[in-house]
């Protein structure tokens, strides 16, 4: 290697020096004129000026990765550090950034070797290769240039390797062994395999909730910010709207959140919407190019992006990878070894390397477990070859065959935990095939896989968003429907819990089809002898007819189940016995809300306090649980509405206080709100129009959220009060009060409850025609003080020690003491005996 070469520039960055070298070559092989390094090395390539300088635009979703970079570029082990991930991840992109802000500082360099730019690999697979002998000869000019770069702590920098990847690989070790002080930063697509190498994988970014509450604000979705960002390069006017942030959202995910495939798809924004970019992705993502030079890729299409990918896998590599390509979404290795055959040996080695070269992506679960997934791009391409194999049929038959076993013996184990949401396009796909082969009962299992996902309130409410949370629960509604039409009759008890699945689903969705699946489901559980079943049916009718508006039927269903969980409750011979206890605490609650949107307070107080009661009772003190949480919810809804007293509204703030807590699934999050509302409405106490609407159109927000439609009692109270909100605001105030109910906090809403008591007050009552309150038992009002009656009286009521205290004006510790004493002079061991004392003397 011959020849006169340019002297290196240098570029400073932010304290970061970075040499670039150009230059002329003629014949390789000789080592003499030589002025560095990078001579010896990128004598027939240029890198670009500003690899490292200003960058053109924003990096976005990456603070992340940039940490874990600099904590292992930081770490005194970290000689050798590999970044690397699929193509058009944006590792170069990345790197670039790393550097520009977080280099060595003053005194340190970064010198890059940009391979892409290489027009020759053969060449420069030659000059490395005589460049490794040299340094295994001893070669002086070698010997000088290495010490050179190594005079100074710098950072050696090399990009766009692949094609080099095995000459460079023992010139980097050589590097290393003679120059250990030089820190050495390689960026591509595959590991250089070598002892000590720090590997940081970049995946693609995350493309978040899938129907946001709020499409403008695409911050929390980095896949969308992204698309924003390339689209307004193009189209500065172009804005995120709720009416095509679905389309931006789909076409995101489509890519598989990769930044190259998203950057091409919002190139097009120029001449179409996104929802004709979305079609046009969905029929040929190839198709989609950039017609201008990028600085930080190699690629112009996401095609010559795949083809470039699998031109350099090796055979056994690009087979096991159109094997894999089965698999429509992430998978373990439990389940590749379950769908192709003869994983073993070769294969895992095969897997492994096609995990180094970035075509599997891995990602470690919380249960230990690896879940490898490919690129969404090349699964597609690899799929589309699979599909022209012989031993496509066989694959699929396997693949379905694992996910029917998966879905079947999570159902039959009862606690296993099923498939997980990012196994549905494969559950999708299984139930295809079992449909093809008229296999009913295998649709059946795999649709309850699936309705076990909408099911979860961590899956469905708050990890999908209302949108998709209605659209993913139908389809799986229509799924359960077409396996109920060739499900074997006999099997009753299959049977009942693909309808018990239907109705759940359709009360969901508010479909009237709901009463039927879940009668249907009721009586199939009675002919198998399921009575949780039935009970959980009677339960869910209950809920359909309160839904429907009618209480009467929604009480008889309620009552006929509470009738049915008493005796297994009361028998406490197994863990049967305890769930059978809790249904019955939630049919008391139920039963009571019912009564009280009915309009029976009394009967629905009566039931809140025996429900109260023992709840309290229960181990770990009194107030702890969920149970007893929303049993004391129900109690102080129905306390103020029967009294616009100082007492029930202390009462409702606690317990709304305390439901705010929960998680948005919680139905009893929007009902709170939705009352507060219609009371202050009853007792004429509203004083701020703006926040009340604001408050009704939160509880909106948490229904959507939790899937669950308003129920016509409710409907029917909160539709006067929107109604007089309308009419008390004008059309513009109601518009932005609406618009800003999903971003109210809870205590916000709170602060509409009124502390003082109504003005004007009402005009006093005559001695003699007051109404004295009902006296105490004699013996619990001869044993007690005053104080110590009226704090036994509170206990009564269900109210806490926070509440007593608040409403007597003392100090919290001080009610305790006098809670003690009580319990001391009545004989008394808990809260729950107080209350049944002083209710039974």
């Amino acid at each position: 290697m011959t020849g006169a070469a340019a002297a290196p520039r240098s570029h400073t960055s932010t304290g970061t020096t970075t040499s670039t070298t150009t230059g002329t070559s003629t014949t390789p092989g000789s080592s003499q004129g030589h002025s560095g390094l990078g001579d010896l090395l990128l004598n027939r390539m240029t890198t670009p000026a500003g690899y490292i300088g200003t960058t053109p635009t924003e990096l976005i979703g990456r603070s992340r990765d940039l940490e874990r970079l600099a904590a292992v570029t930081a770490a005194p082990d970290a000689g050798l550090v590999t970044v690397t991930g699929p193509a058009g991840v944006g590792k170069s992109r990345l790197v670039m950034e790393f550097f520009r802000h977080r280099g060595d500082g003053p005194g340190g360099g970064v010198e890059v070797f940009d391979f892409a730019q290489v027009t020759d690999t053969s060449v420069a697979g030659l000059m490395l290769r005589q460049l490794r002998e040299q340094c295994y000869e001893g070669s002086p000019a070698v010997r000088k240039a290495l010490e050179r770069v190594a005079a100074g702590k710098h950072t050696l920098l090399f990009d766009h390797y692949e094609d080099v990847a095995d000459d460079l690989a023992p010139l980097l070790a050589e590097f290393r062994r003679c120059c250990p002080q030089v820190r050495i930063v390689c960026v591509g697509t595959a590991r250089l395999g070598l002892y000590g190498e720090r590997v940081v994988r970049i995946g693609p970014l995350a493309t978040g909730d899938p129907a946001p509450a709020v499409p403008a604000a695409p911050a929390a979705n980095p896949a969308v910010e992204l698309f924003v960002q390339c689209a307004r390069s193009v189209r500065p006017e172009f804005a995120l709207t709720a009416e095509n942030a679905p389309d931006v959202l789909a076409l995101c995910r489509q890519a598989g959140g990769l930044p190259l495939a998203i950057e091409l798809a919002a190139a097009q924004i120029t001449l179409a919407e996104p929802d004709l970019i979305l079609e046009r992705f969905e029929n040929d993502p190839g198709d989609l190019h950039r017609p201008d030079h990028h600085p930080y890729s190699r690629h112009a299409s996401i095609a010559d992006m795949v083809a470039w990918v699998l031109a350099r896998l090796r055979p056994e590599e690009r087979t096991q990878l159109v094997h894999l390509a089965v698999f429509q979404g992430p998978f373990t290795m439990r389940a590749a070894v379950g769908v192709l055959d003869g994983l073993h040996g070769a294969a895992y080695r095969t897997m492994e390397r096609l995990i180094d070269k970035s075509v599997l992506i891995p990602d470690e679960q919380h249960d230990g477990e690896l879940r490898l997934s490919i690129p969404h791009a090349l699964r597609r391409a690899a799929a589309g070859l699979l599909a022209r194999l012989p031993v496509h049929t066989a694959l699929r038959r396997a693949h379905a065959e694992h996910f029917r076993s998966a879905a079947a013996g999570a159902w039959a184990a009862g606690g296993r935990p099923g498939p997980g949401p990012e196994a549905r396009a494969d559950l999708l796909a299984a139930f295809e095939h079992w449909r093809q082969a008229g296999d009913g009962t295998a649709m059946a299992a795999i649709a309850h896989a699936l309705y076990a996902q909408c099911a979860s309130p961590a899956q469905s409410s708050v990890g999908l968003g209302a949108g998709a949370f209605a659209v993913e629960a139908g389809q799986c509604l229509r799924l359960a429907e077409e396996a109920l039409r060739v499900l074997p009759a006999d099997d009753h008890r299959l049977l009942a819990r693909t309808l018990e699945a239907a109705g759940d689903l359709a009360l969901r969705l508010a479909s009237p089809a709901a009463r039927d699946h879940l009668t249907r489901a009721y009586a199939a559980h009675r002919a198998a002898h399921d009575e949780q079943g039935a009970l959980r049916c009677l339960t869910l009718l209950g809920e359909e007819a309160y839904a429907a508006g009618e209480p009467d039927r929604a009480r008889r269903c309620f009552e006929e189940a509470h009738a049915a969980a008493l005796p297994s409750a009361q028998s406490g011979t197994s863990a049967g016995s305890a769930d059978s206890v809790a249904t019955r605490r939630h049919l008391v609650r139920r039963l009571a809300a019912v009564l009280r949107d009915a309009g029976d307070l009394p009967r629905a107080r009566e039931l809140a306090l025996a429900g109260l009661a023992e709840e309290l009772g229960e181990p770990g003190g009194p107030g702890h649980g969920s149970g007893a949480l929303l049993t004391r919810y129900v109690l102080a809804t129905v306390r103020w509405r029967e009294h616009d007293s100082a007492q029930a509204r202390a009462l409702f703030a606690d317990a709304a206080e305390q439901i705010g807590t929960l998680s948005e699934s919680a139905p009893e999050r929007a009902e709170c709100l939705e009352l507060l509302a219609v009371t202050l409405n009853a007792w004429h106490r509203v004083t701020d129009w703006p926040a009340l609407t604001a408050t009704l159109a939160l509880a909106d927000h948490l229904r959507r959220r939790s899937g669950r439609a308003r129920p016509k009692p409710l409907r029917d109270m909160v539709g006067p009060v929107l109604a007089t909100a309308a009419q008390e605001l004008t059309a513009e105030q109601f518009a932005g009060a609406v618009a800003s109910g999903p971003a109210m906090t809870w205590h916000d809403a709170l602060r509409l409850i009124p502390a003082a008591p109504p003005a004007p007050p009402p005009a006093p009552v005559p001695a003699a025609a007051a109404v004295p309150p009902p006296p105490a038992p004699s013996a619990v009002a001869t044993a007690l003080t005053k104080r110590e009656l009226e704090v036994a009286l509170l206990v009564a009521e269900g109210m806490t020690n926070r509440i007593i205290a608040r409403e007597l004006g003392i100090a919290e510790w001080t009610v305790v003491n006098h809670l003690r004493k009580v319990m001391r002079k009545l004989g008394c061991q808990s809260r729950v005996q107080v209350t049944r004392r002083l209710s039974s003397t």
